[in-house]
């Protein structure tokens, strides 16, 4: 009658050893996950954040350097005027006469 006993408690020793087993598994794998997202959270903040030497950005209606030209409308017609666009009118005589020799 021991033995029948002693056998009994064998299987439920050995099946409490398996589940523990696996929750231990899916806890691993919970805390691996958990670990996993908060490194890439990190790294994908890290790329966001703005470096210390980063030069600033100047306000809105400030000229973002000193060499920028008046915008005035006779400062852009001087600019306009002083574009060489060659001679127009030689560039469409050899045109007409292309066209024309078809």
């Amino acid at each position: 009658m021991e033995q029948n006993t002693g056998s009994g408690l064998e299987p439920k020793i050995e099946l409490k050893s398996k589940t523990n087993s696996i929750v231990l598994i899916i806890g691993a794998v919970i805390v691996l996950i958990g670990l996993g997202i908060w490194y890439w959270q990190a790294q994908k903040e890290k790329i966001i954040a703005p470096s210390v030497n980063a030069p600033e950005v100047s306000e809105i209606g400030q000229p973002a350097s000193p060499t920028i030209k008046e915008d005035s409308t006779s400062v852009i017609n001087q600019e306009l005027d002083s574009i060489d666009i060659g001679d127009l009118n030689k560039e469409f005589q050899t045109i007409d006469s292309d066209l024309n020799s078809l």
